[in-house]
């Protein structure tokens, strides 16, 4: 995947000299600034990436255990961070999200059921069900599928 397709429309041809690592946290950092939308778009068809931005190896692709800062915090960034962030969208949520992967597993896991993985509140939120912004990630999307399998495993940091 390139880094250019993670970007709004608006500011990949300002990117395109930069390298990946830049583009990526340039698309991180400034993606709500250009009104990237909420959750609009089923968003099942893109792949994960097979790494974090600290260049930790990523389980997503069915082998290691997964965990939260390597595998999900990234997928949740992406896609909720636009809204999920106090003065946006839903800012006034109890699900908010911040640049740090420690302070975001926090913030998810009140919606995470160890016990009842499939039953998990953020799952239904990201399928859509009960979710102002509408469906994030289809069920049984590769997307969904990491973060029912991340629970499924235990929720490990």
């Amino acid at each position: 995947m390139t880094s250019e397709r993670l970007l709004p429309a608006r500011t990949g041809a300002r990117c395109r000299g930069l390298g990946r690592a830049s583009a990526l946290a340039f698309a991180f950092l400034l993606a709500p600034a250009f009104g990237a939308g909420c959750a609009d778009l089923e968003r099942g068809g893109a792949k994960p990436d097979a790494s974090d931005a600290a260049g930790e190896s990523s389980a997503s692709d069915g082998g290691a255990q997964l965990s939260f800062a390597a595998d999900v915090n990234g997928l949740l960034t992406a896609t909720c961070a636009h809204c999920h962030v106090p003065g946006e969208q839903a800012g006034d949520t109890q699900f908010l999200l911040t640049n740090d992967a420690a302070a975001n597993l926090v913030a998810v896991m009140p919606f995470v059921d160890t016990r009842a993985p499939a039953s998990s509140s953020l799952l239904a939120k990201m399928s859509g069900q009960t979710h102002g912004g509408g469906k994030v990630y289809a069920v049984g999307s590769p997307e969904y599928e990491i973060v029912l399998r991340w629970i499924q495993e235990g929720a490990l940091p």
